[in-house]
């Protein structure tokens, strides 16, 4: 039986946005992939009986999410899923953090999920049913392992905003769930980081090893599938046992 729903994804062109969204096409669903990049390629598997839908949003930019927003909706009716994966980092030492570089990751990382949930919500609420996934890191659990404090303080916000909105939606038919990689290999780690920090990493990583993209989007799926209809307002780690 394929996955009916509808599911918008953001940050989709690479890393855990583009890997989970494989893996929903993989079951079927119409998955609506948001990201800056002017062409995103389909990253369904072959065969995947899912349909892709590819669409250039500046998640840091509020008319941009409204009416992305606004097109999935005229397109299929509704928004079942919303995971927000779109997130920048930068290794800046505090001292060297502008306030212009502290904005961005502010603005991108928190605002912009804080948007995307709003502008799906409404929907979700009316029809008491849908998911949202958070993806927020090991750095709201500790610090960042590559990025700066205002990565670091960027990823709290999501745990504390999917905790507060859990207890908001309360009675609503509405599960928010928020997942915490450790270091994976993607953009945001891998242009970040050396290789000598990178095996850093490994090394006291107690499974050894960085996590794999579908290793998070596995565990994002889970937080949006049935199985877990009495998960809410949790923060899964997805860290190889890195604290």
């Amino acid at each position: 039986m394929t996955d009916q729903r509808v599911v918008v994804i953001t940050g989709s062109a690479s890393g855990i946005g583009q890997a989970t969204a494989a893996s929903w096409l993989a079951r079927g669903a119409t998955v609506h992939g948001w990201d800056l990049s002017e062409h995103q390629p389909d990253p369904a598997p072959s065969g995947a009986p899912g349909r892709w839908v590819p669409h250039r949003v500046d998640v840091g930019d509020e008319t941009a999410i409204v009416e992305a927003m606004a097109a999935v909706i005229a397109s299929d009716g509704r928004v079942d899923v919303l995971v927000t994966s779109a997130a920048v980092g930068f290794p800046e030492p505090f001292a060297e953090i502008s306030a212009d570089s502290w904005n961005r990751v502010l603005r991108i990382n928190v605002t912009g999920t804080m948007l995307c949930i709003r502008e799906a919500l409404p929907g979700m609420v009316e029809r008491g049913s849908g998911c949202v996934v958070v993806i927020s890191s090991i750095a709201g659990r500790t610090k960042s392992v590559a990025n700066g404090a205002h990565y670091t303080v960027s990823k709290y916000g999501l745990i504390g905003l999917t905790r507060h909105l859990a207890a908001e939606l309360a009675g609503t038919g509405v599960r928010i769930n928020c997942v915490a990689p450790g270091p994976t290999n993607s953009p945001i780690l891998t242009a970040n980081a050396t290789d000598d920090e990178l095996q850093s990493i490994i090394d006291r990583t107690p499974l050894r090893r960085i996590a794999e993209p579908e290793d998070v989007a596995s565990v994002v799926l889970f937080a949006a599938d049935d199985r877990a209809r009495h998960v809410h307002g949790a923060v899964l780690d997805v860290n190889g046992g890195l604290y």
